[in-house]
């Protein structure tokens, strides 16, 4: 397997039911794929296969958010196989100190290099050590190993337990630019939204930090009734919808529903239309 390079170009990754994949998720050539689903499900698997056979990114995660701990590495190679993975996310620790996820990356990083992944690196600490996260941040950007490093809706708040969780990317991202060790050289994925879309998402195009970012919020709220709305700074007049995915929920053929899903898809994207100006307004400040 040739290693394939990973696109700079800023992209939002659909995360969707099963059963809106075919409609929804195939707004954009880059996704973020849960190895969990790939592993339980060969429909899920199988539509990922495609995708990356027709030319689309893709990078699996590990599940360990889901699952509360990582797949086995040999598992995790396995499963990135079956779905045509490009990347594959390290086991990673959330909660505990830096050095745990480091030296896990440290074993794995070269076999899965050696394999031809991309590796996804996703820096964590213990609660509320900051310094102790930017270490593993600065791991990964010093390591020639390390193609994509994963800025974590759970690493990072916990780093930064005195920031609102909403804004605590936004905020590490700063620290790191203004300490000049943020990796520009590097991809950098952001895992799912801690907020409605429209609060992360411009700041970080402005900074020129956002390669990726994921989130199930697009789809999933508007199966859930709620529309995005440029009224709200977030996109969302709802607070982070907190039921979680069911992936397995079958598909509407409630047309209001769909369009509602449609609205909220397209309105996530037109964030993504002024990505260059908005980092020229950044680069004049």
């Amino acid at each position: 397997m040739t290693h394939t390079t990973v696109p700079t170009d800023p992209a939002f990754c659909f995360i969707t039911p099963i059963s809106y994949l075919e409609m929804f998720a195939v707004a954009s050539d880059r996704h973020l794929v849960l190895a969990h689903l790939v592993d339980q499900n060969d429909l899920y698997a199988n539509f990922y296969k495609t995708r990356s056979e027709c030319g689309d990114y893709i990078m699996m995660d590990n599940s360990a958010y889901e699952l509360h701990e990582p797949y086995s590495p040999d598992k995790l190679l396995s499963l990135a196989e079956k779905c045509g993975a490009h990347a594959i996310v390290l086991p990673d620790y959330p909660f505990q100190s830096a050095e745990v996820t480091v030296e896990a990356a440290y074993k794995f990083a070269p076999i899965f290099n050696d394999a031809g992944y991309a590796n996804f690196f996703v820096p964590q600490s213990k609660r509320g050590d900051t310094e102790d996260w930017i270490r593993a941040y600065r791991w990964a950007a010093n390591n020639p190993l390390i193609d994509i490093i994963g800025m974590s809706i759970l690493g990072i708040p916990n780093a930064l337990p005195h920031v609102d969780p909403a804004y605590a990317r936004v905020v590490m991202t700063t620290i790191l630019q203004d300490r000049d060790v943020f990796a520009a050289d590097k991809a950098h994925h952001y895992l799912g939204l801690n907020a409605g879309p429209g609060l992360e998402i411009p700041s970080l195009l402005r900074m020129g930090a956002l390669t990726s970012i994921d989130s199930s919020g697009p789809v999933w709220s508007a199966v859930l009734g709620h529309s995005y709305t440029k009224e709200s700074d977030s996109l969302q007049m709802v607070s982070k919808i907190k039921l979680p995915v069911d992936f397995n929920v079958s598909r509407t053929k409630d047309k209001a529903t769909l369009d509602r899903i449609q609205h909220n898809v397209d309105l996530t994207l037109e964030l993504f239309t002024s990505t260059t100006e908005n980092k020229v307004w950044y680069a004049k400040e």
